[in-house]
């Protein structure tokens, strides 16, 4: 028997309260229990990051739980909700945008770096921070550049910071690859430390 339209909305209905009642006891989402409480998470979560009337913090963790079911839309949906939210002044609307900058740049959508650009003109150094994270997140090219043009205007030590750890990940690993064949160098006996004293 098919579901008729009034149970499917009943049954995301049912499954948006499971999603919301796990969000308020749960801040970092574990991917096999938002499965168990819906198969398809995706529509209760941006729901209710999506909800106005929903406590600040809940909408937050919801948006930060997209990460874990990607798609073309959720990608499209932080985007989005970046763009939206990119000055914000509400300390609620900050925490969202703070986090939907994380998960898009986990997600590694494709146009991520340009969305998370605008978030350096938020005033918010906290915003700023994780903007950066979001933006060493995508692996992208085009990323390192936007990171550097803040970093030449950042004013605040711990974003300043943040940007140039972001920019230390993208370059990669500074240590030469050994050449094929080579013998590796035999370990030598560790100094002992100098000690001082009489």
């Amino acid at each position: 028997m098919a579901a008729t339209p009034s149970t499917g909305a009943t049954a995301a209905k049912d499954a948006q309260g499971r999603i919301h009642a796990y969000l308020t006891t749960h801040d970092v989402v574990d991917a096999k229990q938002l499965r168990a409480l819906s198969p398809t998470p995706e529509k209760p979560l941006m729901a209710i990051a999506s909800d106005d009337h929903a406590e600040g913090l809940i909408r937050a963790r919801a948006v930060s739980a997209l990460r874990l079911v990607p798609s073309p839309a959720i990608r499209d949906y932080l985007g989005k909700l970046v763009e939206s939210k990119a000055k914000a002044v509400d300390a609620s609307d900050r925490l969202i945008v703070r986090r939907a900058a994380v998960a898009l740049g986990w997600l590694a959508a494709p146009h991520a770096p340009e969305k998370l650009a605008q978030l350096f003109a938020n005033d918010d150094a906290d915003v700023r921070l994780d903007a950066a994270i979001g933006l060493g997140l995508t692996r992208a090219a085009d990323a390192a550049d936007i990171l550097r043009r803040q970093l030449l205007v950042e004013v605040v030590p711990r974003v300043h910071d943040q940007i140039e750890r972001q920019l230390h990940i993208l370059a990669g690993p500074t240590t030469p690859e050994p050449e094929k064949g080579a013998k590796p160098e035999k370990a030598t006996k560790p100094r002992e430390p100098m000690r001082g004293g009489w």
